[in-house]
């Protein structure tokens, strides 16, 4: 009953949202500035990649609450057709991070301030198909109005983007890209328990979908979980490949969690080297809660074990 009134709840704060949105969207083309752009070529944004339940939400989460990066939050993506304005709203009002949770709910953060993924905001631009399909030209206008009013480096982290590293690359000079590498049993488990507790399905093809989920819709869902975490895993890796991978700072799931501080320090270090001006604005967690081996049924575990065995993972 309280998920159905909260799924309720969602739905008409959408509804309301989505004609506000767009009647505030000229208003906001009011602030966009092109010298803005010459702020945001200083202060490039990260974006956080890696497969869904890879840990790219922690760390997100982490990045945001211990560093001096800009992020966007509950509030300002709830505004996501006219982000600059909620941004300056947000700036005036809030300031504290002390107060972000590390824990979420599939990729979701609670409260107002917390990180969001900003979904609705990219796919006014993008298509399902990951092309450009908007005005690309004000999507780096909003991004470096962003920028401009936090003053700030912005950490960016949406799992769809892995499938963007070309395109985000082109748009934005000298962008970062985190990529968070996971155990793929572990990461195929947490994929399947997501889709068996948010749809009651296995089959139901949540988060990215890859070309050859695309192409081959009816696998069997071991199959296509695996296939979702190697192809996204494949796809960036030649892009990185495409942009240099001095582009990249990669992460190990397991790491993070198990010598947070190291992981931190180094991610922190790897930044500044490349002329990111972050600070650590607050002491690290010793490390984070980690969990490895079975999740699942005995025969869900095993095929997706064997799945894994014949691509060599």
């Amino acid at each position: 009953m309280i998920t159905n009134q909260r799924s309720f709840r969602k739905r008409a704060k959408k509804k309301l949202l989505k004609p506000l949105n767009f009647l505030i969207n000229p208003l906001q083309n009011l602030w966009l500035n092109k010298n803005n752009l010459d702020f945001l070529y200083s202060t490039p944004p990260v974006f956080i990649i890696g497969p869904p339940r890879s840990g790219t939400t922690v760390l997100y989460q982490l990045l945001c609450k211990h560093f001096n990066f800009a992020y966007i939050n509950n509030f300002i993506a709830d505004w996501y057709n006219a982000p600059v304005l909620a941004t300056k709203a947000f700036n005036i009002f809030i300031k504290d991070r002390s107060q972000i949770e590390l824990n979420s709910t599939f990729g979701k953060s609670s409260k107002y301030y917390g990180p969001n993924e900003f979904g609705e905001f990219w796919y006014r631009w993008f298509s399902k198909e990951h092309t450009i399909i908007n005005d690309s030209e004000n999507l780096v206008k909003e991004i470096a109005g962003i920028t401009e009013v936090f003053q700030k480096h912005l950490v960016l982290k949406n799992v769809v983007n892995s499938m963007r590293i070309s395109q985000l690359n082109n748009l934005f000079k000298n962008p970062i890209f985190i990529l968070l590498k996971r155990d793929y049993l572990d990461n195929a488990q947490s994929i399947l328990n997501a889709r068996k507790s948010l749809y009651n399905d296995k089959n139901y093809p949540w988060s990215v979908i890859t070309p050859s989920m695309k192409q081959n819709p009816g696998l069997p869902y071991y199959i296509q979980i695996v296939k979702q975490i190697d192809d996204i895993h494949s796809i960036i890796d030649s892009s990185i490949r495409a942009i240099g991978d001095d582009k990249l700072i990669l992460v190990d799931y397991k790491d993070l969690c198990c010598d947070t501080p190291e992981v931190l320090n180094s991610i922190l270090l790897q930044l500044r080297l490349k002329n990111f001006r972050i600070t650590k604005t607050s002491d690290f967690p010793d490390k984070l809660d980690y969990s490895t081996g079975q999740k699942v049924s005995n025969s869900d575990y095993s095929r997706l074990k064997k799945e894994i065995e014949k691509i060599g993972k």
